[in-house]
């Protein structure tokens, strides 16, 4: 059976190590789309943050967004899935991180139904808490407050994701150990930040989810990745792709691996296995 789908993780896989897409990439997605494949971005990215890459890649319709918590219609600007994190779970990750981190000395990152929710005086913390790359994105794409645990802890708020970017390895791995036996879902990412989302959400499940939307069999799907929260899309696919620079974790979980995303490994995979009769 032929594959009709692709799904792309974005940071590390569709975007490289200057969080750019590869003008290869946007030509080999072109021809898929011009084949009449479906390209997709598979993310834990919320919606606000993947819709500005469609200018560059008008072709891409559909994304699962959140790690999982979302299959979105960039196009109809909406939700076609999605799994918000009970509100007594994001209440007890928050108070586990505050206690560890020393009053909250990390920087909160609420992704609700839409955008991505930060705290503007968390921000300056961005470097020491391993994603400094990620500041300018996040006040350029955010929404700024002045309190995010405020508004995750309301119980009104959608909290589809969140992550805690914590300033050390070891509080990231404290704060894990003391959830570990809590119903969600949970990764480690990036250098020291954590990441939930409601029990039996990631990107295996969305991308299945997605496959049924589109009326297609996994055997069909082809998954790329490079990190933790790729796993299980990688294993869930027809065909998992791993990116060069992907983690041990994420190369063990794919069929066959590629070059990295600063190498030319979207088009590759799209180009040997998408467009391969």
């Amino acid at each position: 059976m032929a594959f009709e789908l692709i799904a792309f993780d974005m940071d590390g896989t569709l975007l490289d190590s200057c969080k750019e897409v590869l003008p290869s990439s946007i030509e080999a997605v072109s021809e898929a789309v011009a084949a009449g494949k479906v390209v997709a971005i598979s993310s834990g990215r919320v919606p606000h943050m993947i819709e500005p890459y469609r200018e560059i890649l008008p072709g891409v319709r559909y994304a699962v967004c959140s790690a999982g918590a979302q299959v979105f219609d960039l196009e109809a600007g909406r939700a076609l899935r999605m799994h918000p994190m009970d509100c007594s779970l994001v209440e007890k990750c928050i108070a586990v991180a505050d206690e560890i981190s020393s009053a909250g000395n990390y920087v909160l990152e609420v992704g609700d139904d839409k955008t991505s929710i930060l705290e503007t005086g968390e921000l300056a913390l961005c470097g020491a808490c391993g994603v400094g790359v990620y500041e300018g994105i996040f006040r350029s794409e955010g929404k700024l407050v002045d309190d995010a645990h405020a508004i995750a802890l309301d119980p009104t708020t959608p909290v589809c994701k969140m992550v805690m970017h914590l300033p050390s390895v070891s509080q990231r791995d404290q704060v894990h150990a003391k959830l570990a036996g809590e119903n969600l879902m949970i990764s480690d990412c990036e250098v020291s930040s954590i990441e939930f989302t409601a029990a039996g959400v990631n990107k295996g499940t969305a991308l299945m989810e997605l496959a049924e939307v589109l009326d297609l069999e996994m055997s069909q799907v082809i998954a790329v990745g490079d990190a933790e929260n790729d796993v299980a899309m990688l294993r869930a696919a027809g065909l998992g792709v791993a990116m060069g620079n992907a983690i041990p974790a994420a190369v063990a979980a794919a069929d066959v691996q590629v070059s990295d995303c600063d190498h030319g490994g979207c088009a590759e995979s799209i180009r040997r296995f998408l467009l391969t009769e």
